[in-house]
Formats: C-alpha cells, sequence, structure tokens
C-alpha cells in the first residue's frame, strides 16, 4: 500500500532534503506525494513540475479539501506549525511536523490530545532517537557502560542563515518571533539528550542578541529574536547539561554531543561531526567489546550516510508505521517537553532565575 502524502511549505528544506528522497524508487514505493502547497505564487507549481510528483495549490484548506491525503507533510516556518497541523488533524489526517514543532508548549500539548482524541499518529522531528547511533548509544548507556549519567554537554551552533546557500529563499524569518537557533538548531541536541538521559526537571539560561547586525542580499535584517542562547538542565540527583543555541559559530569541530558519566564517556558526532556518529571509552567491556575506546566503523565501500537522508529519516518512519499500524518510537510527548525547556529556557533568561519543568514522556 502506498500512502498518499501532501506537503505544505515549499522552501528550502523540502527542495534540498526531502524531494529528492521522495523521488527515490525505495521511496516511491510505499509513498507518493499526492499536493504541495505554498504560499508563494508559482513555487508549488514549479516544484511539481521539477520533481515530477504532486498537484500545485497555493491555498491549503483548499489542498486537504481536494488531494488524497493520508500524512500532511508541514514543511513550513515554526510559526505556522502549529496552525497547519492542527487543521491536518481536524481534517482526519495523520501528521508530521518538521522541527520545531510549535512555538510554544500549550500548543503542543493541544496536537497531542487531538491527535490521541481522533486515534491518529503525530510524528515531530526530529527524529533522533531512531538514529543507528542513537539506537546503539542508548542500549550502552542503559546497559550500564557509562555507569552514573553526570555531565552532557550539546552543541547547537550555527553560522547564521545569511551566511548559507538559500536558492534565493528569504531568510527574515530565522530572526523574529517563532525562528531562533533554539528551535532552529539546538532542538536536535535537547532531543538527543532527553531522549538518552530522560525527562528534564528544571532549566535556566542566558540568552540574548549577539549580533544584531545582519543583512542578506543587500537588504538590513530586523533580528528581534535571541540569536545566542546557552541553557543548563537538572535532570535531578546531580544529573546536569549545558546546551547551547546560536547563529555565531562560522565553523564547527568536535562531536554533537559529549556525555560523561561515572564510568566511561560518549560522543555522538551528529551534523558537526558526520564521519564518527559515535564513539565510547568504557573502564568495564561492554557490546561485544574489550574495556576501553569503541568506535563502529563502516565497510570501506560503504560512503557515509548523506545528511539529506536522516533528516527525513523520521517522516518515512512515520509512513512506515502508518502502513504496518505500529506505534511510533518518535515521540511527540518528548517534543512537547524539549519545546517547554526551550520557552523556559527564554523566560529564565528573563527572569533571572531557574524555572521548573512540568512535562514528561
Amino acid at each position: 500500500m502506498r500512502l498518499k502524502v501532501g506537503v505544505v511549505g515549499s522552501g528550502l528544506i523540502a527542495v534540498v532534503d526531502y524531494y529528492p528522497v521522495f523521488g527515490r524508487e525505495s521511496v516511491r514505493d510505499i509513498m507518493e506525494v499526492s499536493g504541495i502547497c505554498d504560499v508563494v505564487p508559482g513555487r508549488a507549481e514549479e516544484h511539481c513540475r521539477r520533481f515530477g510528483f504532486g498537484v500545485p495549490y497555493t491555498d491549503y484548506d483548499q489542498m486537504l479539501k481536494k488531494a488524497p491525503i493520508d500524512i500532511v507533510a508541514v514543511l513550513s516556518p515554526i510559526p505556522c506549525h502549529f496552525d497547519q497541523a492542527r487543521k491536518a488533524l481536524l481534517a482526519g489526517k495523520h501528521v508530521y511536523v518538521q522541527k520545531t514543532m510549535t512555538e510554544t508548549t500549550a500548543q503542543a500539548l493541544e496536537l497531542n490530545r487531538i491527535a490521541h482524541d481522533k486515534g491518529l499518529l503525530l510524528c515531530a522531528s526530529p527524529g533522533q532517537m531512531i538514529l543507528p547511533s542513537h539506537v546503539d548509544a542508548k542500549r550502552i548507556i542503559d546497559g550500564g557502560a557509562l555507569g552514573k549519567i553526570c555531565f552532557v554537554r550539546g552543541q547547537g551552533g550555527h553560522m547564521g542563515h545569511e551566511n548559507q546557500e538559500l536558492l534565493g529563499i528569504d531568510p527574515s524569518w530565522y530572526y523574529k518571533k517563532g525562528g531562533g537557533p533554539m528551535m532552529d538548531v539546538a532542538v536536535y541536541a535537547i532531543t538527543s539528550i532527553t531522549g538518552l538521559v530522560g525527562p528534564a526537571k528544571r532549566v535556566s539560561a542566558f540568552s540574548g542578541i549577539a549580533i544584531p547586525d545582519r543583512s542578506w542580499k543587500d537588504k538590513k535584517l530586523e533580528v528581534s529574536m535571541d540569536d545566542n542562547t546557552v541553557i543548563m538542565l537538572d535532570f535531578g540527583d546531580s544529573r546536569f547539561a549545558e546546551i547551547h543555541g546560536n547563529y555565531c559559530a562560522r565553523r564547527f569541530k568536535g562531536p554533537q554531543i559529549e556525555m560523561f558519566g561515572s564510568k566511561g564517556v560518549m560522543y555522538l558526532g551528529g551534523w558537526c561531526d558526520p564521519q564518527t556518529p559515535i564513539e565510547v571509552y568504557s573502564e568495564e567491556p561492554f557490546h561485544g567489546e574489550r574495556a576501553g575506546w569503541y568506535k563502529p566503523v563502516p565497510p570501506l565501500d560503504a560512503p557515509p550516510q548523506p545528511y539529506t537522508i536522516w533528516t527525513v529519516a523520521d517522516l518515512l518512519h512515520l509512513v512506515d508505521c502508518v502502513r504496518e499500524k505500529k506505534p511510533l518510537k518518535v515521540s511527540s510527548a518528548q517534543a512537547a517537553h524539549v519545546i517547554e525547556i526551550i520557552e523556559k529556557g527564554y523566560e529564565s533568561a528573563k527572569a533571572g532565575h531557574v524555572m521548573e519543568l512540568t512535562t514528561a514522556f
């Protein structure tokens, strides 16, 4: 059974990450794009023609009404996610939402409630915990090879979207309410860390605008959203994490996630170091290996997994779960918890004190 997917938001991420994967024969066997909607006149039509799938729409309500759709893939800017996902759920569609799922915790909880009440699947990117490196990492941690996880550090830096190739798409929204590096970039590290360690209990943060003067194609960008944030998480039992999110990092080096336990250390490369998906040091034998360093090595003739594949893996996971009537491994409840961490982090920075977290997963 091939499922029909309707896409709303046909911008940079759709063109660079998703559409090339949708065109692969192995993917076409399980899903097809039935509609593409974008508010920019001519954009959806151009992308349908270029990639060879879907019917173009500029009106989202019309796509929901007219296109045959099993799953709606929300790939639009973050401020649009809640309304578009809500409409899709109320129309009886399973929903996939690009990161971050919503702007606020209340919105995330509302989407989860609607999905539950209607018996629909809601999958929220990023699907960190279905990545092979994270599945391996979770098994190692749960097996006790690292002992007690005491301290974790996560990278969420970016050069700033005006400094990358954007295919002519204006990056202004990243610097306004609903944008910012925490929801755009740091969300990966927060999702990984909470997925591996568990829900956090408290958050505190520092946050502000470090580089107010930015421009794109001779256009001055209005920077009203913080571009430099550091949050600290308390998981209880003196277990802490530090994660930064910024648009000030011109280059990256080192792992995206560093975990320090009472018996060992773990590094997860992520997009900061895709050549090293996981590296572990343990004082005790584990995972069929001797004590010491463990670094899985792929066959020499196997190229590293391209960035464009794993960003779409969570959507393909949703497709598989709908087809096979299986539960999701990518938790929208965890997505709500991550959003609360970000939201309360900003509140902490303004208030100058620690904020309690109320969600869990």
